[in-house]
C-alpha cells in the first residue's frame, strides 16, 4: 500500500538476494517481469494491482487483453460493463418517456403543462411589479 503506480520495471528480474518482496495494494499494471526471484513469491504479494503473469493466473497477451487461466482462458476484456454509465442513461430514458413524451403527445397535459407555466409567469410578473 504505497501507492505505487506503473510498470514493475524490467531490472528487477536481475534482482537475486531478495527475501520477502510484496508489492500488493498498489496501482501497478502490467507483466510482472520473467526471473526466478519474482516468481517465487506468493500470489498474495501482488494482490490489488492490475498485473498478469506468473505466479499470478492471469496470463497476458501481446494485444493487452488479459486472459483469465483460472476461468478456462476466456477473456475478461469484453465483460466490462460500467453500470454506473448504464443507469443514468436508463434513468435518462425513462424520464424521458414518463415525463416529456406524455407532455409532447398528449394535448390535455401540453395544455395543462403550458396553463401552468403561464400562472407561473403571471406571479413572477406581479411580484416584480410589487417591489417596484
Amino acid at each position: 500500500m504505497n501507492r505505487l503506480i506503473g510498470e514493475i520495471p524490467p531490472s528487477f528480474s536481475n534482482l537475486n538476494f531478495l527475501n520477502h518482496f510484496n508489492v500488493s495494494y498498489n496501482y501497478l499494471t502490467g507483466q510482472i517481469p520473467s526471473s526466478t526471484q519474482l516468481q517465487s513469491f506468493e500470489n498474495l504479494s501482488y494482490v490489488g494491482n492490475h498485473l498478469c503473469g506468473p505466479p499470478l493466473t492471469k496470463n497476458c497477451t501481446l494485444k493487452g487483453i488479459t486472459i483469465d487461466v483460472a476461468n478456462n482462458g476466456s477473456s475478461r476484456e469484453g465483460s466490462k460493463v460500467n453500470w454506473l454509465y448504464v443507469s443514468i442513461v436508463l434513468g435518462f430514458v425513462m424520464g424521458f418517456w414518463g415525463v416529456v413524451a406524455p407532455v409532447f403527445f398528449i394535448r390535455s397535459w401540453r395544455i395543462a403543462y403550458y396553463r401552468k407555466l403561464d400562472d407561473i409567469y403571471g406571479k413572477l410578473k406581479e411580484k416584480k411589479k410589487d417591489r417596484a
